[in-house]
């Protein structure tokens, strides 16, 4: 028996009914998804006697898996390593395929800084543009402008980095050396709240530094070579800087999931 479901907006299928009850189990999909099969009139939820005749589960996970408790999230505690080369590759490969997202990204920053109140916001495309990254990596799916103002978090995308770039500071005018140490601990922030946004700002900043060690030398090395990049941007009238710029960004969030491990 084929049946056919509407998942975001998209007909999937065929699936057997052992299939959409093992989706059902696993949480892929719910008794509200919109379903079809041949023979019906109109597309009608998974939970409607039409299905449950069939042999489809109606069954909610709360009744059939009771009491289970829900686990802490975990932080991501590194473990990997930091290949340069691998992290500029990736992101000028994404540069590439979402030429006009990546531009977009970058004129908006002076667009938005012009408004005053508009550079909060500037903070959280910044954070989109890795989860746009990370949505690519996984599935391909290219990125559009309307990606860059994902308001999901909004707190967490745009207070976050302001408050850890006013402590970053703070330790810059105390002494040099704070503010690098504090640099280099959370340098991937925003890159963890891209991938995780299931953690608030401060475990970020916890997964951050739990990541990043063991990557010092990595993490320098990589922040000159990105800074030689935007001087070969230059390179032209200062035209190169709208890939170096963008590509810059992007690698660190690459180098953050190699790190990752």
């Amino acid at each position: 028996m084929s049946i056919f479901i509407n998942i975001n907006q998209q007909q999937t299928g065929p699936y057997e009914i052992g299939q959409v009850n093992q989706m059902l189990k696993n949480g892929q999909i719910s008794h509200e998804n919109l379903a079809w099969l041949e023979g019906m009139a109109n597309w009608e939820p998974l939970n409607s006697p039409t299905f449950s005749s069939k042999g489809i589960s109606i069954a909610n996970s709360t009744e059939t898996e009771p009491n289970i408790p829900i686990p802490e999230q975990e932080i991501p505690a590194g473990g990997g390593s930091i290949s340069i080369g691998t992290a500029i590759g990736d992101a000028f490969g994404f540069f590439k395929q979402n030429v006009f997202g990546c531009l977009s990204w970058l004129i908006l920053h002076p667009i938005l800084g012009a408004t005053g109140i508009g550079s909060f916001l500037i903070p959280l495309i910044g954070v989109n543009l890795f989860i746009c990254a990370k949505r690519f990596q996984e599935t391909g799916k290219k990125m559009d402008l309307g990606d860059l103002f994902n308001f999901d978090k909004a707190v967490e995308k745009i207070f976050g980095p302001i408050i850890l770039g006013i402590i970053i500071g703070i330790g810059f005018l105390i002494l040099i050396i704070p503010g690098i140490i504090f640099s280099m601990w959370w340098t991937f922030s925003a890159c963890v709240l891209a991938d995780r946004p299931d953690l608030s700002f401060t475990d970020a900043m916890k997964a951050s530094r739990n990541v990043a060690k063991g990557n010092w030398i990595s993490l320098i090395l990589l922040f000159v070579v990105i800074g030689l990049l935007q001087v070969l941007g230059m390179i032209c009238l200062g035209f190169g800087l709208f890939v170096t710029i963008p590509v810059g960004h992007l690698a660190l969030y690459y180098a953050y999931k190699q790190a990752k491990g």
